[in-house]
């Protein structure tokens, strides 16, 4: 291994080193209006026909050999500029961009070019601005209910902001807050995500193509951003909704030096319900999220970011009789900070150090009379990365660094009383948690480009290591300017899993580590396609295809306890997986009407030797066919309309092909059982819903408001959100009871009236 990563290192030295040239230009790319960096911005020579793109934090470095230049700078909803430098030293050029006025149809080149020209594949920019102008349940804008419009991401039960990628399982998908792990992303037992689209900058979806900066899930990485906040005036925007209200404020500490941003939201169902409670009966549910960040510009070359993330659920029922008390409370939530400091060492070479700490945890208090009981599932992480942007070259863009982690595993923690008898069960386990990685994005040619990379992960548990290498490899051969093909291979493994006995995520689901008995689950994913942009990259469109294998995948035992079995690990199933499909996009992203349309053909099969008598079964989230459409019309700079329309294939499913009766206890001496068939060999119903939305701006001196009417389920289908299986299901046409699957649906069609505000 260390053989090999040397040899890369020389390679990409001596690339750069041979198409070294004479001077460097280097800076930030802002927005003119609040300060706060770009990322992705593109800056590009057309006389030379090379350019580069900003990195996570607006930096951005090209090196040429030219006395003067003329260059291009851009980013998808913001003016072009045009700058003509004349270039005889190394020049740090730092530029501000103007934001496009709503309802201005200006077609420019934008970040959507990166589609056809950049070499990584199976990576989205989820548009931020698209998460609040779609219609919603309740008036909650959700990031994640947007990600699940994409091609090959499927939704979750019902409602639910939970989703699944590429066959993958919902431990799957790695989720970034500013680089702090967020172990469980939602609300509500899932049908909300814990993401304020007021606070975030920048989020980025990768389903394929991973670079090796990534690592620890098989399936997805979702790398979101907050934002900076403003460096050049105070504002804030909020919004009143059917059942939260929330408020983001932003502005400068110093003038361009300086700024901070905060923000919050909270639930009002404990007051809503408190009325409707029978007398003696205490009950109150509620969730709320608090994000906040401060960046300080030290110098020129270095600048340092404080950011933070605390949000909980909180349920508590308590019923109170003479010499009689009973109570349960429940609180499940994520806490996460992080300390960040860029540094930019010369013109070619930037560094990113960040020190993470984050943290989920599960709680269960509970009071019956003379029994007290407490129980705690949870994890806990500390741990520190540097990673490093050299530019040696227009040709290359190489990143390396690593990562360490030590986290605390806590499956089960159990505490209690029994009148004055006390009692413990803790189950921790302590691991270690280490990568290094270098990934180098080459431009060969006009023609070719190359993502190429390797990571190579550690994890340590008690006495058990396991050091792996995991190659990254995407090539792009461009057709013409506005056409590339595209192909991919990716290995990936993951040393942490989620163990859940439900289709929906619920916070009694629990993580734990690695073993000596419970192996990494690794995968290996290939992946190709076609991109193509029309009309000066007003239209994109992509075809891909895929197919992911993957080893050591976790099923538990039918029956067992996985709460508060001391014994997990002997307790699982290990098999394999595969899934494979094809993903069509097209996507609108200027003028008066912009949207997507995206659709994904799949298959997701699981196989175990003790499950379905070792045959292969589909995956619960098999689903043959997914279509989404998304439009968002601005009809005037007061009126917008948006609409959502959703079909899938329904979700596998279990169930009994018939009856049959042995001798038992029960009546005449006889017991019924049920005769299952297949694993999942019976699928729901296909899911179907059309959302729509109207939207009504005002603008005022000193503010701007908005009144949005949002209807969810607009033609009220009864879609599945489960099936159980009833014994004595009453038939009414033929007046018998007998054994029936029966479908429970939560959501008829929902209007709901919501009022936002910006200043």
């Amino acid at each position: 291994m260390k053989q090999l990563l040397l040899t890369l290192f020389v390679f990409f030295v001596i690339t750069g080193v041979v198409s070294a040239q004479k001077y460097t230009i280097s800076g930030y790319v802002k927005d003119a209006a609040t300060g706060e960096v770009l990322i992705g911005a593109s800056l590009y020579v057309p006389k030379l026909k090379t350019g580069t793109v900003t990195n996570a934090y607006g930096f951005y470095s090209l090196t040429l050999n030219a006395d003067s230049i003329g260059l291009v700078i851009r980013s998808m909803g913001y003016k072009a500029v045009y700058k003509k430098i004349d270039l005889r030293k190394n020049i740090e050029l730092n530029v501000n961009l103007q934001t496009l006025e709503l309802g201005e149809v200006v077609i420019v080149g934008s970040k959507a070019s990166e589609n056809v020209e950049k070499p990584q594949m199976g990576v989205i920019d989820v548009p931020i601005a698209s998460v609040k102008e779609l219609p919603a349940i309740f008036g909650e804008k959700d990031l994640f209910k947007v990600l699940q419009l994409l091609p090959g991401v499927q939704a979750g039960a019902e409602g639910s902001a939970g989703f699944y990628v590429r066959g993958g399982g919902a431990d799957e998908n790695l989720i970034l807050l500013d680089e702090a792990v967020i172990y469980n992303p939602f609300h509500m037992a899932g049908f909300f995500s814990i993401f304020n689209g007021d606070a975030i900058k920048s989020v980025d979806l990768y389903k394929g193509g991973f670079p090796a900066q990534y690592g620890g899930r098989l399936s997805s990485i979702i790398d979101i951003s907050m934002k900076d906040g403003n460096m050049e005036s105070f504002h804030g925007e909020g919004g009143i909704g059917l059942i939260s209200s929330r408020l983001m404020l932003e502005g400068p500490i110093v003038k361009n030096k300086a700024s901070f941003m905060v923000s919050a939201r909270r639930t009002y169902l404990d007051l809503l319900i408190k009325p409707f409670l029978p007398k003696g009966t205490e009950a109150a549910y509620y969730f709320y999220d608090i994000n906040a960040k401060v960046n300080y510009i030290i110098s020129d070359k270095d600048r340092v970011y404080l950011s933070g993330y605390m949000g909980a659920d909180v349920l508590s029922t308590s019923l109170v009789n003479p010499g009689d008390t009973t109570g349960v409370g429940v609180s499940w939530g994520n806490k996460s900070a992080t300390a960040r400091w860029n540094h930019v060492f010369s013109p070619k070479l930037f560094a990113n150090t960040t020190f993470i700490y984050d943290d989920y945890n599960f709680t269960i208090n509970e009071q019956m009379n003379a029994l007290q009981a407490k129980i705690t599932s949870g994890i806990n992480d500390v741990g520190g990365k540097i990673d490093f942007d050299w530019f040696p070259s227009p040709l290359n863009h190489v990143k390396f660094g690593g990562i360490y982690t030590y986290s605390e595993f806590i499956p089960s923690l159990v505490e209690g009383q029994i009148g004055s008898v006390g009692f413990t069960n803790e189950q921790t386990k302590y691991v270690h948690n280490a990568a290094v990685y270098i990934n180098d994005e080459y431009t060969f040619s006009e023609k070719w480009s190359f993502n190429i990379g390797l990571r190579a992960p550690y994890f340590g548990y008690k006495q058990t290591d396991y050091f792996d290498v995991e190659p990254r490899f995407t090539a792009k051969y461009s057709l013409d300017k506005t056409t590339s093909l595209k192909a991919s291979y990716v290995m990936m493994y993951q040393n942490i899993h989620l163990l859940s006995n439900s289709s929906i995520s619920l916070p009694t689901d629990i993580w734990i580590p690695s073993s000596n008995i419970v192996k990494p689950e690794q995968s290996q994913q290939v992946s190709a396609g076609i991109f193509k942009n029309f009309m000066d990259n007003a239209f994109e469109t992509s075809a891909e295809v895929y197919y992911k294998k993957s080893n050591n995948v976790i099923e538990y035992q039918p029956g067992t306890d996985i709460f508060f079995n001391p014994n997990i690990d002997n307790a699982l199933y290990f098999g394999q997986g595969w899934s494979y499909g094809l993903e069509l996009f097209i996507k609108k992203n200027v003028g008066k009407f912009t949207g997507w349309l995206g659709y994904t053909l799949s298959w997701a099969n699981l196989q175990f030797a003790q499950l379905n008598n070792g045959a292969a079964f589909p995956a619960t989230y098999d689903r043959r066919h997914d279509f989404s459409l998304t439009g968002i019309y601005n009809f005037n700079k007061n009126w917008s309309f948006s609409g959502v329309f959703i079909y899938e294939t329904g979700s596998s499913l279990t169930v009994p092909l018939g009856t049959y009766v042995v001798p038992g206890p029960g009546q005449n001496g006889m017991v019924q059982l049920l005769d299952y068939g297949s694993m999942n060999f019976y699928k729901l119903p296909a899911y179907n819903r059309l959302d729509i939305g109207i939207k009504y701006t005002r603008q005022h001196k000193k503010y701007e408001d908005e009144w949005r009417f949002d209807i969810y389920n607009a033609y009220s289908r009864q879609n599945p959100y489960f099936v159980f299986i009833d014994p004595n299901y009453m038939d009414p046409n033929a007046n018998i009871s007998r054994p029936a699957a029966v479908q429970i649906s939560i959501f008829p069609i929902i209007p709901t009236f919501s009022y936002n505000f910006k200043f």
